[in-house]
């Protein structure tokens, strides 16, 4: 604890500790006043500055905190329904009448004053929140410099706006299922990917001096009875899936917050899981920051506050419930002292910046450039038949991107739900209220493309070289898509297109997917010529497809998460979203590619996807460690010599990436991807795991080394048995490719280690029986110590689980004892036994 915060913590009195950890308003946390520490604000911020609680919050603040009479009394006045409309038309004030547009002047003169005292504005200059790419674009770009500007790009925006703590920086749930609907929030099915994206969204955000929030933990991945749904889910799937990504922020990005989540896991609700909130993610990972309940997840404020859930929210929370529990002796002072004093270190660190020597108009410019090269880098190309993209053939935006034809113009056609207002973002925490947008149509004829709105007619249709559609579906917090269905306009658009494609021979027909996540294409992909998808994609995700769509930009993105054909496909898809109040992860460890891998059902695009306007080669797999000759043995006893590289705790694999153009594409971006596969694990894994990446920019013709170092822990599943991570022993082989399913170079390598999995006294009886040189040596322990082997027999055949060290504990003078080491000293016949034995099966090095 930091000594300024121990002085503050040992000076406060149980009631000014007490309304440290009951929220003071619907979106602030209550300041110390007498330490001249304000009040802490707080807003949902992971796709920018949400205007509808901002304001909300305001109103709220001065009904709770006070203000000059006529303007309480006004305020006290004020209806939701003339709330919602302020929010919505805060920038269309011509749409107000007078008595609301009273409500916008007192919104807006809190948010001047915020301006003027925290940025170099001097004469009342505004700035409009930007609407910053969501999760799951960002998780596409595979790149975290980038990630990491917009977290930069958050934090400013947060700054100028007197925030100083922004929720869901970042939302890190897991994809589980498509169907979800806050899916786009998160950033993929990948935890691997997650955990190296996700920090620096957080470092980023508080590298400008506001508390980042780390979000839902844990496992909160669908809205269908969100508020005390109970998810049965094993440790393995929670430590290997869902807990990664909250684990690499903690360690990596050492946030101030998190945010417990709604749910319940095996029984116990988030806010009251002390295992969760104290056990895993204090004392196993270090993390000494404030928990935050989500919304209205407290259930039970006392149990809450002792598992480690350090402050209730929203407010007005009132702190009767926490002093009655203090005086019966249900709370302990010292408890509610760890709580407050979590509440009081980032009071002290972020309720006080400093104001930026910049004007908003800077910031507004960097968030801007932060927006638009996420967007640039997160767009995926999933198909490009028939040259169809880039638009410009002929080879420059502008001038020249539509083609003559008989002295007429060729035009492109443009239509769909989405052509005209691309959805920037999704709704509820992650909805942006702002008039900071673009969109395809206009970016595109700013691009000089001769593009129209209008669908081709049966006239006109021969001037028509290309048919874009542009699909739209929104994401939502609160509930789930119902299917993974188009819109029914954009389904009979897609219809109609198909038709002219084959009535006009040389008509090429795309899609644009502006949608919270996969859809189903199968009714019209094999006609399609050309297939993006933008997700949605903030405020310059127009300009950014626009320029994908001339050859400005080559496409980078890959996909992060499985494009299924179709929702039946999908692991969840017998569990998704439970029945009532219960809901079961059946899928275990196999979510996304892991699930498709596993089961061999080809989706229509595979998770890491993504295509660019230049080829790539990925070959010359090398490793730093030398080809040795080992002896190893299968699980079934037999015997090979194979000749690989051995490690024991660290190897390092590299590959030559060339850039191998067309010349005219020039720059480009590639991502190479390595998974580990263990085929012989005496446990069942995935076919292959994601376990580093690196985005290659490269020049025509140019090539790089890309190298990766992997470590004992990449090798590591979780073992339900022993309750810890274990790195098996034996052949491993390392994959390098662009995506899941196209890997381009393969090495096998050994990792010589003893495991908890090796031979030895918790190896169960089944595995040495079935293994043809364990069992002799078995047996031959039986005999020279007399025992009869029908007991081994019996032992096989009814309890083929048990331990080795539980079957040697029911005889001889060991008696009922489990363990090896209580072995009478004076029985050394037993004891040598047992070493020559241990000794000869330990030796063994394994497949």
């Amino acid at each position: 604890m930091e000594p300024i915060v121990k002085n503050i913590v040992d000076s406060l009195s149980i009631e000014e500790k007490a309304r440290l950890v009951c929220g003071e308003t619907f979106f602030g946390i209550a300041g110390i006043p007498r330490y001249d520490i304000p009040h802490l604000n707080v807003l949902d911020g992971g796709t920018g500055m949400n205007y509808e609680q901002l304001i909300g919050d305001i109103f709220s603040m001065i009904k709770n905190m006070g203000a000059d009479p006529e303007t309480l009394d006004m305020v006290n006045t004020m209806t939701p329904t003339e709330l919602k409309k302020v929010i919505n038309n805060y920038f269309h004030p011509e749409r107000l009448n007078v008595r609301e547009m009273k409500f916008r002047e007192i919104a807006k003169k809190e948010l001047d004053r915020r301006f003027a005292e925290n940025t170099a504005n001097k004469h009342g200059e505004t700035m409009a929140p930007g609407c910053f790419p969501t999760g799951m674009l960002l998780g596409a770009t595979w790149n975290p410099k980038v990630v990491s500007e917009v977290g930069h790009a958050l934090g400013r925006e947060a700054r100028a706006h007197g925030i100083n703590m922004l929720l869901g920086t970042p939302n890190i749930n897991i994809h589980r299922d498509v169907l979800n609907g806050r899916l786009f929030e998160g950033f993929s099915e990948d935890p691997c990917l997650i955990a190296e994206l996700a920090p620096e969204l957080s470092m980023g955000v508080e590298a400008e001096g506001v508390a980042s929030n780390i979000k839902h933990f844990a496992a909160n991945n669908q809205e269908t009875n969100r508020q005390g749904i109970d998810e049965m889910i094993s440790e393995r799937a929670l430590r290997e899936i869902y807990f990664k990504g909250f684990e690499a922020c903690v360690k990596k990005a050492k946030p101030a917050t998190f945010m417990s989540a709604y749910n319940k896991i095996n029984g116990v609700a988030c806010t009251e899981n002390k295992w969760l909130l104290d056990n895993v993610l204090r004392k196993e990972w270090g993390f000494d920051g404030m928990v935050v309940s989500d919304w209205g997840a407290v259930y039970n404020q006392i149990p809450a506050l002792k598992a480690g859930n350090d402050v209730n929210m929203p407010g007005p929370v009132a702190i009767d419930e926490v002093m009655n529990a203090i005086n019966s002796g249900e709370l302990t002072e010292e408890e509610l002292t760890k709580n407050a004093a979590r509440v009081v270190s980032v009071l002290v660190n972020y309720a006080k910046p400093d104001a930026y020597e910049e004007t908003t108009g800077w910031i507004a410019k960097k968030s801007d450039k932060a927006a638009y090269d996420a967007a640039c880098e997160g767009i995926v190309m999933l198909k490009n038949d028939n040259g169809i993209f880039p638009l410009d053939v002929n080879g420059g935006c502008g001038d020249s991107v539509f083609v003559q034809t008989a002295g007429r113009e060729k035009f492109i056609s443009l239509c769909g739900s989405s052509a005209e207002h691309t959805i920037d973002c999704g709704t509820g925490s992650a909805g942006i209220t702002t008039d900071r947008t673009s969109d395809v149509y206009d970016s595109l004829r700013e691009n000089g493309v001769n593009v129209t709105l209008q669908f081709p007619t049966p006239d006109n249709v021969k001037d028509c070289s290309t048919i874009l559609c542009v699909a739209g579906v929104p994401g939502m917090e609160g509930n789930d898509r119902e299917n993974m269905r188009l819109r029914p306009e954009d389904e009979v658009l897609l219809d109609r297109m198909v038709i002219l494609k084959k009535r006009n021979p040389g008509l090429k027909i795309g899609l644009i997917l502006n949608t919270c996540g996969p859809v189903n294409l199968m009714g019209w992909i094999d006609e399609l010529d050309g297939l993006f998808m933008m997700f949605l994609p903030g405020m310059e995700g127009g300009d950014a497809m626009a320029d994908i769509l001339c050859g400005r930009v080559s496409p980078s993105g890959k996909l992060p998460l499985t494009f299924p054909k179709r929702y039946k496909d999908t692991p969840a898809y017998l569990n998704f979203p439970g029945d009532g109040y219960r809901t079961c992860y059946g899928e275990g460890i196999y979510v996304g590619y892991r699930y498709y891998d596993k089961r061999e059902v080809e989706p229509l695009y595979p998770f890491g996807y993504g295509l660019s306007y230049c080829d790539f080669d990925i070959s010359n797999m090398k490793c730093d460690m030398p080809v040795s000759s080992v002896d190893v043995v299968d699980r079934k006893g037999n015997i090979s010599n194979m000749k690989l590289p051995v490690f024991t705790d660290e190897i390092r694999i590299s590959v030559d990436v060339k850039n191998c153009g067309p010349a005219d594409r020039g720059t480009a971006s590639e991502v190479v991807q390595l998974y580990i596969s263990d085929k012989n694990s005496t446990i069942h894994k995935p076919a292959k795991e994601l376990k580093a990446f690196k985005k290659v920019r490269l020049e025509y013709g140019e090539t790089k080394r890309v190298e990766f170092g992997l470590s004992l822990s990449d090798f590591a599943y979780f073992d339900e048995d022993y309750k810890s991570f274990v790195s098996e022993e034996g052949v491993y082989t390392i994959m390098i490719g662009n995506s899941s399913r196209n890997i381009l170079c393969t090495m096998d390598v050994y990792l010589d280690t003893v495991s908890v999995r090796h031979f030895g006294m918790d190896t169960n009886i089944k595995t040495f029986f079935e293994n043809k040189i364990t069992r002799s040596h078995l047996l031959k322990f039986c005999d020279t110590i007399g025992m009869d082997r029908g007991s081994l027999y019996d032992c096989y055949e009814y309890e083929p689980s048990t331990k080795f060290k539980t079957f040697v504990g029911r005889f001889g003078s060991m008696g009922n004892s489990s363990v090896a080491g209580s072995l009478k000293a004076s029985d050394e016949e037993l004891k040598r036994a047992l070493d020559v034995f241990l000794a000869n099966t330990g030796a063994l090095k394994v497949l």
